[in-house]
């Protein structure tokens, strides 16, 4: 760790820069997983700057995940803990944010009664109305994915238009004030294509897809959202990236 920091006006922060310079050792391997980085003290002296200048370079590198704290044994370098990798939904994100892409073809929209399923997640009596909906997403002209969602019925607040194609499907996933969506559960579940779904995706071969189930619930914690997308595998690689990569 012998590069030096900029301290003019103008450069960026000085613990930025002390950030960038210890998570460049750890990605050249100068500094292996596991290992104790220099105290404190002794970077602060190093490096010609104050304790907490160093304690905010640390910061923004446990943020990061890069390093940890041991109370009483002091700061190590972070090993690759595959058991705590998360992985994005960057290619639904992507098809639902390419509004120039993007076409939503509603399929089915009525009013049914609720299920053992659908109505024990949205907490209804039993056979109560609900609203559900059917919709093939299209991207680029390629089928993307098919949607079910059920809804609770309400007669006093009747579904509009916007809600059944692309505004309502790019709000379960990006909040909006006007639907109050407090807080969600997400589910990513293997599953097969049946011959409905096969057709309307023009998928052929084995079916093999994921089952991307959500659970909305408002303000008031009670369910008001129930569905589930079904996507082909190859539509929605799962990929993460794990360690520390040079920039």
């Amino acid at each position: 760790m012998g590069k030096a920091v900029e301290k003019k006006r103008g450069s960026l922060p000085v613990y930025s820069q002390l950030a960038m310079i210890i998570k460049e050792d750890i990605a050249t391997g100068r500094l292996q997983p596991g290992i104790r980085i220099p105290s404190e003290s002794k970077l602060a002296k190093q490096y010609d700057v104050s304790l907490m200048t160093i304690r905010q370079a640390i910061g923004v590198l446990v943020e990061e995940g890069l390093v940890k704290r041991v109370h009483g044994s002091g700061t190590f370098v972070r090993r690759i803990e595959v058991g705590s990798t998360t992985f994005g939904l960057d290619g639904l994100h992507n098809v639902l944010t390419d509004t120039n892409g993007l076409q939503v073809r509603v399929l089915q929209t009525n009013v049914a009664r609720a299920g053992g399923t659908e109505g024990g997640i949205l907490e209804l009596e039993a056979e109560a109305p609900v609203i559900l909906v059917k919709r093939l997403i299209i991207h680029n002209s390629r089928p993307f994915c098919v949607q079910t969602a059920y809804l609770p019925f309400d007669p006093r607040a009747p579904v509009v238009e916007s809600m059944l194609e692309t505004t309502g499907l790019s709000d379960l996933f990006f909040s909006k004030k006007r639907h109050g969506y407090k807080k969600g559960t997400l589910r990513l579940l293997p599953t097969r294509m049946d011959g409905q779904e096969a057709e309307l995706l023009q998928e052929e071969g084995d079916g093999a897809a994921f089952k991307l189930e959500y659970i909305y619930f408002d303000f008031k914690d009670k369910p008001c959202a129930y569905g589930w997308f079904i996507i082909p595998h190859e539509q929605m690689p799962l990929v993460s990236m794990v360690g520390v990569w040079n920039e």
